[in-house]
């Protein structure tokens, strides 16, 4: 038996995959029930596995080929099975949920298809869109781009102050240490439990509080994510958006959306967009409430810190948009 095969690929059956990406809380759920109301979109999915691969090869513990080779054939695997219903979520508070699809009909009819060849012909099409919600795949972009996939990628910023106070209130700077439903890559610490993305500075997050760990985690993400995505060997891909924008231009975000992904609305559209409450007005005081208490919860660095990080993002959105009203 050899002990270096060389790994292969299979024929990428899964053509226009769609990363719904931005780090977590940054609100990418408004998505999730919108996404798939876009000609020729599928309902949308999670891809836990993905997300642990990328940071590992970042970190150097598995071998891309292998890697490449593996995702090759999950997603074509997904893709298929998506055109027969197969492993369909028919829980219906989930985002996942062919329930909250606007035509879940469709899916309950692909119960009674053949499976085989005619599946795969349909694939070959490339007229499916498979729309995946991800976290943080920009941090380690390049390492997603080493797998060669099919891919297009709308990459979603929220203001800062915003984004670390949802951190904080859904307890993000406690849950990695103990929560198994996290499902985020977890690396140990002496006796800690800890997430991927403190490796580094794993005793510096041990000694900070709640408050602060999320300052200093977000603030860590968001800065990998802007250098990786000036970055971007393929810029073409990513259609960048801000949360502000996408709830308060609705209209003109979606039309940006279709562009980017050279599709039309549908009769679904709307309603979707109604259910996740856009567009709405933000209450400009409720940002300066959140940051009066991060304030008070933190070192003097890092209130620092995120002052220049919320100055950045308002000027121009970290160099990556225009500035946002």
């Amino acid at each position: 038996m050899p002990h270096n095969p060389k790994f292969a690929l299979q024929e990428n059956i899964a053509h226009n995959l769609l990363f719904v990406d931005g780090i977590t809380r940054c609100g990418k759920s408004i998505f999730s029930g919108v996404i798939g109301t876009i000609q020729d979109c599928e309902h949308l999915r999670f891809t836990t596995l993905l997300e642990h691969i990328v940071p590992s090869l970042f970190f150097g513990v598995i071998d891309r080929d292998f890697a490449k080779s593996s995702m090759r054939t999950i997603f074509n695997e997904v893709a298929y099975e998506t055109l027969l219903s197969r492993n369909a979520n028919f829980r219906p508070n989930d985002q996942t949920s062919i329930l909250n699809y606007y035509n879940p009909k469709l899916y309950i009819d692909r119960l009674s298809h053949e499976d085989g060849s005619a599946v795969i012909e349909k694939l070959r099409e490339k007229k499916c869109i498979f729309p995946y919600q991800t976290h943080d795949f920009m941090v380690h972009l390049e390492y997603l781009d080493s797998l060669e996939f099919d891919y297009r990628m709308i990459q979603l910023y929220r203001h800062p102050i915003d984004n670390i106070y949802s951190w904080y209130t859904r307890g993000w700077g406690e849950r990695f240490l103990d929560d198994p439903t996290s499902f985020t890559l977890s690396i140990k610490h002496k006796h800690y439990i800890l997430p991927w993305y403190c490796a580094g500075y794993e005793e510096e997050w041990c000694t900070l509080n709640a408050m602060e760990r999320c300052v200093r985690t977000v603030i860590d993400l968001l800065q990998q994510s802007i250098s990786q995505h000036k970055k971007a060997q393929r810029p073409e891909r990513i259609l960048t958006i801000t949360f502000e924008d996408m709830v308060q231009h609705t209209d003109t975000q979606m039309s940006r959306i279709c562009k980017f992904l050279e599709r039309e609305q549908t009769a679904w559209t709307e309603h979707s967009l109604k259910k996740a409450n856009c567009p709405r007005v933000l209450d400009p005081n409720a940002r300066n409430q959140k940051l009066q208490t991060l304030k008070s919860g933190i070192s003097n660095n890092l209130f620092e810190q995120l002052m220049d990080m919320s100055s950045y993002y308002e000027n121009n959105i970290y160099g990556l948009l225009q500035p946002i009203s």
